[in-house]
C-alpha cells in the first residue's frame, strides 16, 4: 500500500466496534464518526481483498455503510453509498 492509498483510506478513518471470535474482525458490532455512535443491525455482505476485509453493513438509522479493515494499519474506514449528491443520506423504508 503506498502513502497516498494510506491517506485516502485515513480521509474516511472511523471508529468501529467488532465482534472477536476466532479472529479480528469477525463482524462489525457499531460505527461511531463525529462522536455519533450508531449500532450495525446487519451485516449484508463481508469480503476479503488483498490487503483489506470489507463488510457492507446496515446501521439502526436505516442507512447502508461500506466498511474497510486494513489489518497492516489497524484502520477502519468508511463510506456512505446510500448518500445522495446533496450530501444527504438515502434511508431504506
Amino acid at each position: 500500500m503506498d502513502k497516498d492509498e494510506e491517506a485516502g483510506l485515513r480521509a474516511f478513518a472511523l471508529k468501529v466496534g467488532a465482534y472477536a471470535g476466532a479472529s479480528y474482525p469477525e463482524r462489525p458490532l457499531w460505527v461511531e464518526r463525529d462522536g455519533v455512535r450508531r449500532d450495525v443491525v446487519e451485516v449484508e455482505a463481508q469480503w476479503r481483498e488483498e490487503e483489506r476485509l470489507g463488510f457492507r453493513v446496515r446501521l439502526a438509522d436505516g442507512s447502508s455503510l461500506v466498511l474497510y479493515y486494513v489489518p497492516e494499519l489497524d484502520l477502519w474506514s468508511g463510506v456512505w453509498p446510500d448518500r445522495g449528491t446533496d450530501g444527504m443520506v438515502r434511508r431504506r423504508q
